[in-house]
């Protein structure tokens, strides 16, 4: 396994654990596998690694969640967040011209962590969003998409003001995140980034995923809603805080 994975053994034993923690998140909560994977194994990979292999990975986890979510994925604000997103996410790729990368991330991260730490603590009503709703969240989840590549965290923060059932809404952040997910494998694949090491990674990876994402699975089947919902701000708190701690560690070396 260690030659395989082409790692340390101490890097390996952490791998499987940052592998089987965001497995189980994703499995719970539907959304935050590729921020805690990515955040987990900065340390060992580098990141141009670590996006390919995360993104074959989210593919094949919301595979394996898809008999469970169809029947409860809300299909037509799908397909209003699909389209307004895919509109609008050029014109984030087109602020990184006029900001730096690094810039927009922590603009975002800071954006989702004080809306989270804001949501946490201050008790509100939900709301039935309408449909220019979805169309402007959308548009707004597209653009940070293209800017900084945080479309499920934004996805997770808009949905915990909605007063939708929360299997609606883990199915459909799943549903959105495979359409998502297909398009940048795509995208990956044509520039090259999938060699045969990305796939014996992924292989490997599969028994550890399966476990995660079923052990979160079952875990949201005997939650409630209201639980859902607080898991899902406390969890969009600590990402959004864990990745700005990483920034800054980063920047700082």
């Amino acid at each position: 396994m260690e030659n395989l994975l082409d790692l340390l053994l101490l890097h390996v034993v952490w791998y499987a654990i940052v592998l089987l923690a965001a497995s189980y998140i994703r499995g719970f909560s539907g959304f935050g596998f590729t921020a805690v994977f990515l955040t987990g194994l900065a340390v060992s990979l580098p990141v141009t690694e670590i996006v390919p292999l995360s993104i074959l990975l989210e593919l094949v986890a919301s595979s394996g969640q898809a008999r469970g979510i169809v029947r409860h994925v809300k299909w037509r604000e799908l397909g209003i967040l699909l389209a307004t997103g895919f509109v609008c996410t050029p014109i984030g790729v087109y602020l990184l011209g006029f900001f730096h990368d690094l810039t927009l991330r922590v603009l975002a991260m800071v954006f989702i962590f004080l809306s989270s730490l804001f949501l946490v603590f201050y008790r509100r009503s939900l709301v039935s969003f309408s449909t220019g709703s979805y169309a402007l969240a959308g548009s707004v989840i597209g653009i940070i998409n293209g800017a900084a590549a945080l479309s499920g965290l934004v996805l997770a923060l808009f949905f915990s003001l909605s007063d939708e059932r929360a299997p609606r809404i883990r199915a459909t952040m799943i549903a959105y995140l495979f359409a998502a997910d297909i398009w940048a494998f795509v995208v990956l694949l044509g520039m090259g980034y999938y060699d045969s090491a990305t796939v014996m990674r992924a292989l490997i990876s599969l028994p550890l995923l399966a476990v995660g994402v079923w052990l979160g699975s079952r875990h949201f089947s005997s939650t409630r809603p209201s639980t859902y919902r607080k898991y899902v701000l406390w969890l969009l708190l600590s990402l959004s805080a864990l990745g700005l701690v990483v920034i800054a560690v980063k920047e700082l070396l």
